[in-house]
């Protein structure tokens, strides 16, 4: 299956060189399981495709469900050069359940990990908020999403002149946490 996957993939991005193909790893569907169910498996496939137009785009709460870090597989498809795309949501992680919550609501710090990963790495795909407001107005939603995402964003872009990078190589999660709590 991973080679007929494989070979199919070449397909599109050989018959679309201009077009960016991506690929979003989940670790369940309706039917259980899929051949792409985590960053890492993404990625295995991303280069063994070997074509410059394959890429990743990552949901959050998708990395939640996989019981992975999602800054860290941010920074995984980042390095790579391969993050084409990002949903972003949240969730409380219970396996095989997809919440679609609001941005941070549950997990605010790995949501700020995250962003600042982006940034790291120089994002330049889609941000998409892909979350389910079954009890919540839509539209309003959507700005506290987007509000969210904008302080975020904003608080990450400062963190590196704060020191994080070195905290960062010297593993002071103590120091990481208290700048986090100064913001």
């Amino acid at each position: 299956m991973w080679n007929h996957c494989k070979e199919a993939f070449r397909t599109v991005c050989d018959s679309f060189p201009d077009l960016k193909v991506s690929l979003e790893p989940k670790p369940t569907e309706p039917r259980r399981f899929f051949i792409h169910n985590t960053t890492g498996t993404a990625m295995l496939m991303v280069r063994d495709i070997d074509r410059e137009n394959m890429g990743l785009t990552l949901d959050f709460g998708h990395c939640l469900m996989a019981t992975e870090n999602p800054g860290q597989s941010a920074a995984l498809a980042g390095q790579e050069g391969r993050l084409f795309g990002v949903q972003l949501n949240d969730g409380f992680v219970k396996p095989g359940s997809e919440d679609g919550l609001a941005l941070g609501t549950v997990h605010p710090l790995m949501t700020l990990e995250f962003i600042y990963w982006l940034q790291r790495f120089d994002f330049q795909g889609h941000i998409y908020f892909d979350t389910f407001p079954k009890n919540e107005d839509p539209v309003r939603e959507a700005e506290y999403n987007i509000r969210r995402f904008c302080k975020w964003w904003k608080q990450a872009s400062s963190l590196d002149e704060k020191g994080i990078k070195e905290m960062l190589v010297k593993m002071d999660t103590m120091g990481i946490l208290e700048l986090l709590e100064d913001q």
